[in-house]
């Protein structure tokens, strides 16, 4: 788990503000690159943003959902609160939230379906 996580306080322990519901996922962003993969060449700050990598780290994990039929469907087991993904990174939701730091941060929202793999377990 990463050690500048703004929601993780001093014993690591992620302190998240919000409970997703159904098969939805708290994601706290990677910040965007600064060079090219590995090379000395600068990305200029507006254009940052157009580079997000989609890793992450999962801040909260909803419980799963009920289809039309009835059934019920499970988060996965792997999407555990301080897992490390890798998202979609067209999702358009985002919430700004204050972390344990007292600073705004940006947070996205997603599906769990748009969780496409787990780096790193918890």
């Amino acid at each position: 788990m990463s050690k500048s996580n703004p929601f993780q306080d001093k014993k690591g322990n992620i302190q998240f503000p919000l409970e997703p519901t159904l098969d939805r996922v708290f994601i706290l962003p990677s910040p965007p690159p600064e060079k090219f993969h590995g090379s000395s060449i600068l990305i200029p700050d507006m254009f940052q943003e157009y580079y997000k990598r989609g890793i992450g780290i999962l801040l909260a994990v909803g419980p799963g959902y009920y289809d039309v039929k009835g059934k019920w469907h499970p988060t996965s087991p792997q999407l555990k609160v301080g897992a490390k993904v890798c998202y979609d990174v067209s999702v358009p939701w985002e919430e700004i939230l204050t972390g344990l730091d007292g600073k705004q941060h940006a947070v996205v929202l997603c599906g769990n379906a748009d969780v496409y793999g787990v780096f790193e377990e918890c």
